[in-house]
């Protein structure tokens, strides 16, 4: 898989700088002639970058809300090293960050995070640890908890050994892009995409692995509405990890559960119904 290093920010893109000074660039879908209902504010997985889920964004702004597509630190257009993590909590200022940029375009409008694996993982350690920044609801795809299968044990083990000796050496992500969606096409086009790095790096692997942890950990803190969009057969993350969590909100989760879709179930074939589950799931929230 070819692979090159990010791109910076086109001049027509709109960007950001986090509270470190990193530059973070994101794309913006609003509707042409009304003010948008709502703020839909997406995190993409790891990898990844927010290009991929331009077809998304287009469909929420069809529907009349404006959509917002982050790309994350170490990813696509942002800057920061490939594939590398120095702190889970970066990620939650940037998107503090993400969210004060999107207020100044739009004024007090609210706030809905849609967030898929990675990206999903850091809306609910979000939701955690912003309680006076209130969200009026939550979505998140295929929440990273734990990979679907068990990695080697020796590989788990040098893993750790250089989280401390040398945390930002690059390995390979080692995504299998079959496994992501049923049209063949989205796979082909992912594994061609020279803007998906397939890097992480061992510091990266212990921050997420401790958000992992801290996410279940702090669930009681979570007081937003979160809709769960579920595949029964992910072979990635931990599909059933995910609906157990979801079980433990209580009422504040709802759960969508596509049993023959693959990761990206808003990249699926029939990924109509999953759109159409998120209007419904933001409609009952009452936003405007």
């Amino acid at each position: 898989m070819t692979r090159v290093a990010a791109l910076p920010p086109s001049p027509l893109a709109p960007s950001l700088r986090a509270p470190d000074g990193t530059r973070l660039a994101y794309d913006v879908y609003e509707p042409a002639s009304t003010q948008p209902r709502a703020a839909i504010l997406m995190l993409h997985g790891w990898s990844d970058h927010a290009g991929r889920w331009r077809s998304t964004a287009e469909r929420l702004r069809d529907a009349g809300f404006g959509a917002y597509v982050l790309d994350q630190r170490g990813h696509g257009r942002s800057g920061g090293r490939r594939g590398h993590l120095a702190r889970f909590s970066q990620l939650l200022g940037d998107l503090q960050t993400f969210r004060r940029a999107v207020r100044q375009r739009l004024g007090a409008v609210p706030h809905v995070l849609l967030g898929h694996s990675f990206g999903a993982l850091v809306v609910l350690r979000y939701l955690e640890t912003q309680p006076s920044d209130p969200i009026a609801a939550a979505i998140v795809s295929s929440p990273w908890f734990a990979t679907a299968t068990t990695p080697p044990a020796w590989k788990l083990v040098l893993a750790r050994l250089l989280a401390d000796l040398w945390p930002t050496v690059p390995v390979a992500a080692g995504i299998d892009s079959s496994a992501l969606s049923r049209d063949p096409a989205v796979n082909a086009a992912y594994e061609a995409d020279p803007m998906v790095h397939d890097v992480i790096t061992p510091g990266a692997w212990h921050e997420i692995q401790w958000a992992q942890r801290a996410v279940p950990a702090d669930q009681e803190r979570i007081d937003t509405p979160v809709l769960f969009l579920l595949a029964g057969e992910d072979r990635i993350v931990d599909a059933h990890a995910a609906r157990a969590f979801a079980s433990s909100l209580d009422a504040r989760a709802q759960v969508a559960w596509y049993p023959e879709m693959l990761h990206e179930v808003l990249h699926d074939p029939q990924s109509e119904r999953v759109v159409a589950d998120i209007l419904a799931f933001v409609a009952a929230q009452r936003l405007a």
